[in-house]
C-alpha cells in the first residue's frame, strides 16, 4: 500500500484510521479485501473521495459537516476555532456536537492543530465540490460568517482583525457584496477604542494593503448611501497613510459628493477634514487652512463638535508653521480643554497628540513637545497603532537633534524607517529621509546627509508633491551656501 500511494503521507494516515476502525487494526484483512481497488486506482483523489461516500453511509452526520467545512478558507486565518464546527452543525443536536467532531478526527479527515480545525486541501477541495451540490454552500457561508461576527467583539491584535474579516470572504463567495461592505463598516469597542469600524482597526494595526485590497475589490458593486461614502472615506484613510496622497483625495472626494447627495452633514465634514490633511502632506498649507477653517466654521457649537475640535489641533499645527505663536497657542489650549472629546476615537486621540507635539515644537516649547510625543507614542503602543508609534519617533528624534543628541535622533529615526517600510508609508517614510538628512547634516556627514535628502526628494516627487520637493531643494540650497 506504501508503494501504491508513493508513501504520501495524507494517504497512509486515511488507511490506517479505516484499518484501525473498521478492521480491528489488523492490516492482513483490510489487504485481502481491497487490494485490487488500491492497485486499480490509487490517486489520492480517489482515496478521499472514496472515504467520503464511505461516511455518507456510517455516519451521515459527521459527512455532512465534512462537506460543510469546505465553506472555509484555511488561509489568513489557517485553524478554525471548534466553535466555527459547531456552528454547521444547525441541524444536529447540540449533545451529539463534540461527539461529530471526534469521529471525523480519528478518522483522520479533519486536522487539529493549535486549537482549531483544517482541511487538507485535497479534502477541502472534495467538501468545497459536495457542498456546491448539496445546495447548502449559502447557508454554509452565512453560519460561517455570522459566527466569525459574532465571536469577534473586540479588536486587539491582528489575528483578532484577520478573524472579523474572514466573515467578508464568506460574504464575497456569495456575491454578497452589500453584506461584505457591512463586515468592513461594523464597529466594535475595546479598551483603547470606541465604536471603531473594522476598516479603521485595519489601518491602526498596519494592515493597510489587505484592506485597500478588501474595499478595491468590492466598492464598485455598492449602491450609493452611507455605505458607500464610509467605505470611500476609509479607504481614503489608508490611501493617506500609504503615501497614496491624490487616490486619497479622490476617495474623500467621492465620500463628499455621496455626503452632499444623500445629506450626511458628518460625512461630508469628515470628508474636508480628510481633505485638509492630505493638503498638509503635499505641502499646500494654505489650501489646508481653507479646509480646516471650513470645518471649524461649520462644526464648532453643533452636533458635530468633535470636527471643530479635530480642526483646532490642525489649524494649531499651520499657525505654528506661520509664525503666529498667540494664535497656536490659544487653539492648543482649546484642544487642552476638550481633549476628552477626542479620546474615544484612537485617530483622534493620537494623530491629536502629535500635530500638538508637532505645533508646541515649532514655537519652542520642548518640554511640552517632548511630553506630547511621549503620550502618542504610549497610546500607540498600547492600542497597536503602528504608525503613529513611527509618527511619535520622529518627533521625538527631531526633539533630541535639537538638544544635540544626535545618537538618540538616529536611533528613533531609523527605528521609524522600521517599522514605515513595512507598512509602505511613503509619505511618512519621506519625512524620515528629510530628518536624517537635517541630523547627519548636524554630524558634517554630508554623503549620509545628501543620500537622504535624495531619497526625500524621490518619494515625495513619486508621490507628485512638488511644494514638498521645493522645501526640500531649498533647504539644500541653504546648507550648500554655509
Amino acid at each position: 500500500m506504501h508503494q501504491a500511494y508513493s508513501g504520501n503521507a495524507k494517504a497512509m494516515t486515511i488507511l490506517s484510521s479505516v484499518i484501525k476502525v473498521d478492521y480491528e487494526g489488523c492490516l492482513t484483512t483490510y489487504w485481502q479485501e481491497h487490494q485490487a481497488d488500491l492497485l486499480a486506482e490509487t490517486s489520492l483523489e480517489s482515496l478521499i473521495e472514496s472515504h467520503f461516500a464511505r461516511l455518507r453511509q456510517l455516519y451521515p452526520e459527521a459527512y455532512r459537516l465534512l462537506c460543510r467545512m469546505g465553506c472555509y478558507r484555511y488561509q489568513d486565518i489557517v485553524n478554525v476555532p471548534i466553535e466555527g464546527l459547531f456552528c454547521l452543525l444547525w441541524d444536529v443536536p447540540e449533545t451529539e456536537h463534540r461527539r461529530v467532531i471526534r469521529f471525523l478526527k480519528e478518522l483522520f479527515l479533519i486536522e487539529e492543530h493549535d486549537n482549531g480545525y483544517h482541511l487538507h486541501p485535497t479534502i477541502q477541495a472534495k467538501a468545497t465540490e459536495l457542498l456546491h451540490q448539496r445546495r447548502e454552500w449559502e447557508t454554509a457561508n452565512r453560519q460561517a460568517a455570522r459566527f466569525w461576527t459574532e465571536s469577534i467583539t473586540t479588536i486587539e491584535t491582528i489575528d483578532d482583525a484577520l478573524m472579523a474579516l474572514e466573515a467578508y470572504h464568506h460574504h464575497i463567495q456569495l456575491q454578497d457584496w452589500e453584506a461584505a461592505a457591512a463586515v468592513i463598516l461594523k464597529q466594535r469597542n475595546g479598551q483603547w477604542v470606541q465604536e471603531e469600524a473594522l476598516g479603521v482597526s485595519f489601518y491602526r494595526l498596519g494592515l493597510l494593503q489587505p484592506m485597500i485590497a478588501a474595499i478595491t475589490r468590492i466598492i464598485q458593486q455598492i449602491h450609493p448611501g452611507t455605505s458607500l461614502g464610509n467605505l470611500h472615506r476609509i479607504l481614503g484613510d489608508l490611501y493617506w497613510l500609504r503615501g497614496s496622497v491624490h487616490r486619497a483625495i479622490y476617495s474623500h472626494e467621492q465620500a463628499r459628493e455621496i455626503a452632499i447627495t444623500f445629506e450626511i452633514e458628518a460625512l461630508e465634514l469628515v470628508s474636508l477634514f480628510n481633505i485638509g490633511l492630505c493638503k498638509i502632506d503635499l505641502w499646500e498649507l494654505d489650501e489646508a487652512f481653507q479646509l480646516f477653517s471650513t470645518v471649524n466654521q461649520r462644526a464648532a457649537g453643533t452636533e458635530h463638535h468633535v470636527y471643530a475640535v479635530g480642526a483646532w489641533f490642525c489649524l494649531a499645527l499651520l499657525h505654528s508653521y506661520r509664525g503666529n505663536r498667540e494664535i497656536a497657542e490659544k487653539l492648543i489650549q482649546q484642544v487642552s480643554q476638550e481633549f476628552s472629546v477626542l479620546s474615544t476615537n484612537s485617530w483622534s486621540r493620537c494623530y491629536s497628540l502629535l500635530f500638538l507635539g508637532s505645533a508646541t515644537k515649532n514655537l519652542g516649547e520642548v518640554e511640552n513637545a517632548q511630553r506630547l510625543y511621549e503620550l502618542a507614542q504610549f497610546f500607540a503602543e498600547r492600542s497597536q497603532y503602528v504608525q503613529v508609534k513611527a509618527r511619535a519617533l520622529i518627533g521625538l528624534a527631531e526633539l533630541a537633534r535639537q538638544r544635540l543628541d544626535f545618537q538618540s535622533a538616529i536611533t528613533n529615526l531609523l527605528a521609524a524607517r522600521e517599522l514605515l517600510t513595512r507598512l509602505e508609508a511613503r509619505g511618512d517614510l519621506a519625512e524620515v529621509h528629510y530628518q536624517l538628512g537635517l541630523t547627519y547634516d548636524k554630524l558634517d556627514d554630508l554623503a549620509a546627509s545628501q543620500v537622504n535628502f535624495e531619497a526625500a526628494v524621490e518619494i515625495f516627487q513619486e508621490m507628485n508633491a512638488p511644494k514638498q520637493v521645493e522645501r526640500v531643494k531649498k533647504l539644500l540650497a541653504a546648507i550648500a551656501s554655509h
